[in-house]
């Protein structure tokens, strides 16, 4: 009897957490952040918008986002806000496409030349990403494997020309 009155009130106060939406399965492609490049799925929200929101986020502007972050999940970083959501995602989900010396990773396309990496998103301009050493995720993983630099730290985070 008390073990019966006692769990009703518990089962009322369970948190909610088993009502949250799966995860996002639409993948949007990089968004450039403070933080490097994400790589961004989303549900009920624009890919463009989503991609915008992302940098938004990492730069500390949540506005109604409700985030969490995850530790060693296929999701870095959770983000909700009604129906809307976004899956800051640990690793691509599409393969990098190389043709002659430029790798193609969703949205954005990378080149190395004269000593430097540069990077452009869709058609627009070439920015460059730096010298070496290129570290993850200032340029994200799959486009330095593609362009077949050497791996300078145990785990293949930092990468050189050969």
């Amino acid at each position: 009897m008390y073990l019966t009155a006692f769990s009703l009130p518990l089962l009322l106060l369970v948190p909610t957490w088993h009502k949250l939406p799966a995860p996002a399965d639409r993948f949007c492609g990089l968004a450039r952040t403070v933080n490097g490049f994400d790589y961004v799925a989303a549900e009920g929200i624009p890919c463009a918008a989503a991609l915008t929101e992302t940098a938004r986020i990492e730069r500390g502007e949540r506005g109604l986002w409700n985030c969490s972050r995850a530790m060693h999940g296929a999701v870095e970083l959770a983000c909700i806000d009604g129906a809307r959501r976004l899956d800051l995602l640990e690793r691509s989900p599409v393969r990098a496409r190389r043709r002659g010396g430029i790798v193609v990773l969703a949205n954005w396309s990378f080149r190395l030349r004269g000593g430097t990496i540069d990077g452009r998103e869709g058609w627009g301009r070439w920015q460059s990403l730096g010298r070496a050493p290129w570290c993850i995720p200032s340029v994200p993983r799959e486009a330095l494997v593609a362009l077949a630099l050497r791996p300078v730290t145990p785990h293949g985070g930092c990468f050189t020309s050969r």
